[in-house]
């Protein structure tokens, strides 16, 4: 009896040797996708989604106040909302140590600040900025961008990847130090160093969607290239909630909403990954986080303090429409527009009317308000048309869309019929440029944004025209307004005769 007490006390100190061992060597980690400065929640019908305090407590419960956890932040984190913008990201970078991330994938809006301070943002970091495929132009390693970071287990690692819309969504002078090159290239070479070091789990994670033919960051050719390669334990992408991912049946494939509104948790145990689970981030499912209060509060008093600066005085209620509905000009619309032409020298001007979402009050013209009228900054761009190429432009701005996408001008003048059908609303007689009739051979010097150029809200007319760009501006819309506000002293209304509905006359 005595032996099989013995016995049975000696069974308990081993199984409680494993369990104590199983539960130290597993590892959760937790994935969030692109909350673009969202470091607030964002209120929508009575409910909070994402933010940095809500985000931390659950993270807690996910993984236990002594959880041993890694945090991946999965691109495009630290511009998008007036708090990032208004620190240069650093209330990003800040908050993010204090949750304790352990890497941030580089994504096109970590360029928004220009170079320079993405690498004072590095050294503001307690973790690695990462990407497997973003070099200098010369093809070396950029020194404070490491290729992957190896997890807490000391088994895993992640492998972070950029794409080309790091060059494309930024301005030349903030990207002219680096290229993007292929990923299944750069990541196969990674795979091979992490074996060598005895990893055994690889993840692979960016901004990009992982449906074959779907409107991915990455190309077809480059997302097929990138899920061939082998000893890939998990992707993490951020395909959007409404695209169906097409290779998620060939690769394990994991994503989550952006904007902090969810994240994705899974266990690593036993050189395996298990336990794959979605989890909302909202007021409904999770209370804020008391122990980072006092630190929002001191940023929001930072920011009120910042967007409080007065620049000049608006003698004028000048007004935008607001919502989706635009199907005529606006005085904040045509101000805008002349700004915009006056800067870039150009015969006409086009500005897709989105880009501007709300107006500015009679008196006081603060940085907040400037900010809250262009919360989306702008690349202006110039290229050259003819005046018949001009023609289809304005036809799809009032009869195709209505919407967002309705331009607002200057520089040019013509009437529509909204009556008539789509493609036949322009009475192209009545277009003018700068007072003259349009001339359908004449070639014009015309600006626009660049978010229109490339195709945005329908827009593909510049590219089916095979449109060469002349030039990329290298100064944002907002700073072009800031600048004006405070070298005028003030704003006046702008003019509004330029489009004319006949069918409401």
């Amino acid at each position: 009896m005595k032996n099989i007490k013995m016995i049975a006390a000696l069974l308990l100190i081993v199984l409680v040797f494993i369990s104590c061992t199983s539960e130290k060597d597993k590892l959760t980690v937790v994935s969030v996708s692109s909350i673009n400065g969202n470091i607030f929640p964002v209120l929508k019908d009575s409910v909070n989604y994402g933010g940095i305090s809500l985000m931390s407590s659950k993270i807690k419960e996910i993984t236990g106040e002594k959880g041993i956890r890694d945090i991946i932040g999965n691109s495009n984190f630290i511009y998008g909302t007036r708090e990032a913008y208004f620190t240069t990201g650093k209330s990003v970078i800040d908050l993010m140590n204090l949750l304790n991330f352990s890497c941030l994938i580089v994504g096109h809006r970590e360029f928004y600040f220009g170079f320079k301070e993405l690498e004072n943002l590095s050294e503001a970091a307690d973790f690695p900025f990462i990407s497997a495929n973003l070099v200098s132009r010369d093809s070396s390693r950029i020194e404070f961008i490491k290729p992957y970071v190896i997890l807490k287990d000391g088994k895993s690692a992640v492998i972070g990847i950029s794409t080309g819309k790091i060059i494309k969504a930024n301005l030349e002078k903030d990207v002219s130090s680096v290229m993007v090159i292929d990923p299944a290239d750069a990541v196969s070479v990674y795979i091979q160093e992490l074996k060598d070091k005895g990893i055994k789990n690889i993840i692979v994670a960016g901004d990009f969607d992982c449906g074959e033919s779907s409107g991915s960051n990455l190309t077809h050719s480059e997302i097929d290239r990138l899920f061939s390669l082998n000893d890939i334990s998990l992707f993490l992408t951020t395909t959007e909630r409404n695209i169906t991912c097409s290779l998620a049946g060939k690769k394990p494939v994991q994503n989550c909403g952006i904007n902090g509104s969810e994240m994705v948790s899974f266990i690593i145990s036993g050189n395996k990954i298990s336990g794959i689970k979605l989890h909302k981030i909202n007021s409904d499912v999770v209370s804020p986080d008391p122990e980072i209060s006092s630190k929002m509060a001191d940023i929001s008093n930072v920011i009120e303090s910042i967007t409080g600066k007065v620049l000049g005085t608006s003698t004028d209620d000048i007004y935008h429409a607001q919502g989706d509905i635009y199907n005529s000009e606006t005085p904040l619309g045509s101000l805008i527009s002349d700004i915009m032409r006056d800067y870039t020298g150009t015969e006409i001007f086009l500005m897709n009317s989105g880009k501007v979402r709300n107006g500015f009050e009679k008196g006081p013209v603060t940085l907040g308000d400037l900010y809250n009228i262009m919360p989306y900054e702008g690349n202006l761009v110039a290229v050259k048309m003819t005046g018949e190429q001009i023609i289809p432009v304005l036809e799809g701005s009032c009869a195709l869309r209505m919407s967002k996408s309705f331009l607002q001008v200057s520089g040019i003048s013509f009437t529509f019929d909204s009556s008539k059908k789509a493609g036949e609303r322009i009475i192209k007689e009545s277009i003018k440029v700068n007072g003259k009739p349009l001339d359908k051979n004449r070639v014009y010097s015309v600006s626009l944004t660049d978010y229109i150029f490339q195709g945005g809200d329908s827009y593909g007319e510049f590219r089916d025209m095979g449109l060469e760009l002349e030039k990329t501006h290298q100064k944002q819309m907002r700073e072009i307004i800031k600048d004006y506000i405070i070298s005028k002293g003030s704003l006046k209304r702008g003019t509004n005769n330029r489009i004319k509905d006949v069918s409401k006359l």
